[in-house]
């Protein structure tokens, strides 16, 4: 009986601890982090700031208008792109930068499929001094609501 009893809290400690490294291992397959590189964004995301993007939400359901999101520049798919989404119809997802004038996007390469997009942006984690949330919001460019 004590050596029934003396496995059974080992076996649930391995059991527990393997199935935690299991659930650690799966988000971090579905987390990716990736840096501002350029001043399209500006003010709210800035040329070093890191953030992380999760893909999970996109395989249960579309970008939505407002969000920030990562994704592949349909000219050069090897290559990020950090925009917020400003309209989505048809499997088709139009993306802006927040600072026009310093940005490519889709006024110059169009709507790109939703297949392109790798993530929603949802934390800035470095620099330390302005890590948050970072939130959906109304684009300007966007004449309506969600889309």
């Amino acid at each position: 009986m004590r050596t029934e009893r003396g496995r059974r809290p080992r076996f649930l400690l391995f059991g527990g601890g393997a199935l935690l490294v299991a659930a650690v291992r799966w988000l971090l397959g579905h987390v990716t982090a990736v840096e501002v590189r350029g001043g399209s964004m500006a003010p709210g995301l800035l040329p070093g700031d890191w953030l992380f993007a999760e893909r999970l939400s996109y395989v249960f359901r579309a970008p939505h208008v407002g969000e920030v999101v990562v994704a592949a520049d349909p000219r050069e798919r090897e290559r990020d792109l950090v925009k917020r989404v400003t309209a989505v119809e048809a499997g088709l997802v139009t993306v802006h930068g927040d600072h026009p004038e310093a940005s490519t996007d889709s006024r110059e390469f169009g709507p790109i499929p939703t297949s392109l997009v790798r993530g929603r942006v949802w934390l800035r984690y470095w620099p330390p001094s302005r890590m948050g949330i970072v939130g959906r919001r109304r684009p300007a460019s966007s004449p309506g609501g969600e889309g």
